[in-house]
């Protein structure tokens, strides 16, 4: 007992320490003017690819741009477009996933055939399609990200209201002629919100990853934007000779994907205590 209580107490000081991690990226995004020390763009030829220093603490990049000030930046590029990313994910899969699983029948099977063509498919592999049809640059990414993520959402939210359906409320509520919007928002939502939470936390990971993917290979957010698969493309050229470049915004997709990721775990322990056993 004894030690079940040290692994849950140590467990939730790491969910707050992610919290907090992620709370503070947050405040870095939204405050990237005035914490970089320097203009993003702002190219100092006198120290091209410079190492870290006491001056440029993350280097200079190939043409004397500051790296600290954009990796800064960067965070509010890769928030900004992950987070609408996800945000058409979850309207669209939340949608399609509760009305493919409260009508059942003919519009369940055509909007699960329709999810099924599009899951035999990896997500990179249907945004890359999306971002070839729309054109490279960040909102079309944005929207290739969003898009290539919503089977997989609709599939999970669809299972979980599959759970609720079953349930004898939902079938009270129906027998005594209640809407179906009114059954959805008292009945589904309260009772698959948790679920909906740690999903939308994973596929945030997903987002981030897919959206540095897009822009390394030159199909996301286009030069001189600051974004982190950007930047991780343009250090790629350098990465024996100047390994900072390439290594900082490496590390920083790296440490905040785990982050989403072990809260979105935590989170899934909370609302479903048989997934942690």
């Amino acid at each position: 007992m004894r030690a079940n209580a040290a692994m849950k107490s140590l467990s939730n000081i790491r969910v707050k320490i992610c919290l907090l991690f992620l709370l503070g990226v947050v405040v870095i995004g939204v405050l990237a003017p005035f914490l970089a020390p320097y203009h993003p763009e702002k190219p100092f030829y006198d120290a091209i690819l410079q190492p870290p220093s006491l001056k440029h603490w993350l280097g200079t990049d190939a043409i004397g741009r500051d790296v600290l000030s954009r990796l800064i930046h960067g965070v509010r590029v890769t928030l900004s477009v992950s987070a609408l990313a996800v945000l058409i994910t979850f309207i669209v899969g939340t949608l399609a996933g509760l009305a493919s699983a409260y009508v059942g029948g003919v519009l369940d099977n055509v909007l699960m055939r329709v999810m099924d063509v599009f899951l035999a498919l990896p997500s990179i592999m249907l945004a890359l399609a999306i971002v070839a049809i729309l054109g490279p640059g960040m909102t079309n990414a944005m929207i290739a990200v969003g898009i290539s993520s919503i089977p997989g959402f609709a599939r999970l939210v669809r299972g979980a209201a599959l759970s609720i359906k079953a349930s004898g409320f939902v079938e009270a509520s129906r027998s005594i002629g209640s809407s179906p919007g009114w059954i959805v928002r008292r009945h589904y939502l309260p009772n698959i919100g948790g679920v909906l939470l740690v999903y939308t936390m994973l596929f945030v990971g997903i987002a981030i990853l897919e959206t540095a993917a897009l822009s390394f290979i030159g199909l996301g957010a286009q030069p001189p934007t600051p974004e982190w698969g950007t930047m991780l493309s343009e250090g790629k050229k350098y990465i024996y000779d100047s390994w900072w470049l390439a290594t900082f915004p490496g590390l920083a997709i790296t440490v905040l994907v785990f982050a989403v990721n072990y809260l979105s775990d935590s989170l899934q322990s909370v609302f479903d205590p048989k997934s942690a056993s």
